[in-house]
C-alpha cells in the first residue's frame, strides 16, 4: 500500500472480528512504532500490547470504569446525539472486541524539562502504528479516555510497573465495519 494511500484510507475502528492477530504482524506494527522520529532522540516511548484473554479482561475491568467517568462530559458533548454517547461508551467498555490492545506509556517516569518532546514524539510513534496496521489490512483506534478519566497510573501500575504516564492506548485487529470518512473541517493550515 502506498503511504498516501493508508493515510487517506485509515479509519477509527470501533468493531473488530474474532480473529487473532498474528506475531510477525504484530511484532511489525510495534517496530514500526520505534522507528518513529523523536525529539533530541529520546525515543521515549515503551507500548504493551495485550492480547491474551486474561490481561484483556484485566483491562476491561478499568475501561468499565473509564466509561463512567467520560460519560457525562459526552453527555454535555453530545446531549442532542444520544446514540453517539451511548455508542461511545459501549466502545470504551468492550473496546469494540479488539484482540489486540496497545497501551503507550512514557519509557521512564520523567524527563526533565522534555515533557512536550515526549508527548509529541509517542504521538509519532502512534501515528506509524496506526499507519503500519493499516497497510496490513488492520483497523485500529487511539483512545485517550484512560488518561483523560485519570486511570493512566492505574494501567501503569497493572501492565508497565516502573515506567512512566500513560500517553494514550489504541485497540487494533481485524475490522467488523468500514465506516465513512468524518467530513474534514476547512482553513486547517495555511501556505505562505
Amino acid at each position: 500500500m502506498e503511504t498516501r494511500d493508508a493515510i487517506m484510507a485509515r479509519r477509527s475502528i470501533r468493531a473488530y472480528q474474532d480473529r487473532p492477530v498474528g506475531d510477525e504482524d504484530l511484532r511489525d506494527i510495534l517496530e514500526a512504532g520505534t522507528a518513529a522520529p523523536s525529539g533530541v532522540n529520546l525515543q521515549p516511548w515503551f507500548f504493551v500490547a495485550l492480547r491474551s484473554r486474561e490481561q484483556l479482561d484485566r483491562l476491561a475491568e478499568v475501561m468499565d470504569r473509564v466509561s463512567a467517568r467520560i460519560e457525562p462530559d459526552l453527555q454535555s458533548r453530545f446531549g442532542k446525539h444520544p446514540e453517539v454517547v451511548a455508542e461511545t461508551t459501549r466502545f470504551v467498555r468492550k473496546l469494540g472486541g479488539a484482540p489486540v490492545c496497545i497501551l503507550a506509556f512514557w519509557y521512564k517516569p520523567d524527563y526533565e524539562n522534555k515533557a512536550d518532546a515526549v508527548t509529541l514524539s509517542i504521538a509519532a510513534a502512534m501515528e506509524n502504528i496506526l499507519l503500519a496496521a493499516a497497510d496490513k489490512g488492520l483497523g485500529s483506534c487511539w483512545l485517550t479516555a484512560p488518561a483523560e478519566a485519570g486511570v493512566g497510573d492505574e494501567l501503569r501500575d497493572l501492565f508497565a510497573p516502573g515506567k512512566g504516564p500513560l500517553a494514550a492506548m489504541l485497540t487494533l485487529g481485524y475490522p467488523d465495519q468500514r465506516p465513512k470518512a468524518p467530513p474534514r473541517k476547512e482553513g486547517r493550515y495555511l501556505i505562505l
